[in-house]
């Protein structure tokens, strides 16, 4: 997992997507990418490991129905840790903020 939040960080993606031993990398936004995961190439997300700038409730379930195993984040949502957590996805952030303040961070990411 370090490797991936090194590549989100060092080479400033916004997603990071370990899968099969492969990864992959995504820029712009981050929750556009994982909607087209889910719709184009789901299985990139089965048993995948994921770094992401910023997890919402939105990409938690996203993660959660594609079949993520574990997750570092950035910026995490209460309600997005809380989707991850009860389906036993393994979460790891920097900071995890109430929704009002997740939205500002949001923003300011330009989700």
């Amino acid at each position: 997992m370090q490797d991936l939040i090194d590549t989100l960080r060092n080479e400033q993606h916004t997603l990071v997507v370990l899968h099969d031993g492969n990864v992959k990398t995504f820029d712009g936004q981050g929750i556009r990418h994982l909607y087209n995961i889910m719709s184009e190439e789901p299985e990139l997300l089965y048993n995948a490991k994921v770094a992401v700038k910023a997890v919402g409730r939105s990409a938690a379930i996203m993660m959660d129905e594609g079949g993520v195993v574990e997750v570092f984040t950035e910026y995490i949502s209460q309600q997005a840790y809380d989707t991850l957590t009860e389906n036993g996805i393994k979460v790891s952030y920097d900071k995890k903020l109430n929704h009002r303040d997740f939205l500002e961070v949001w923003r300011k990411l330009g989700e």
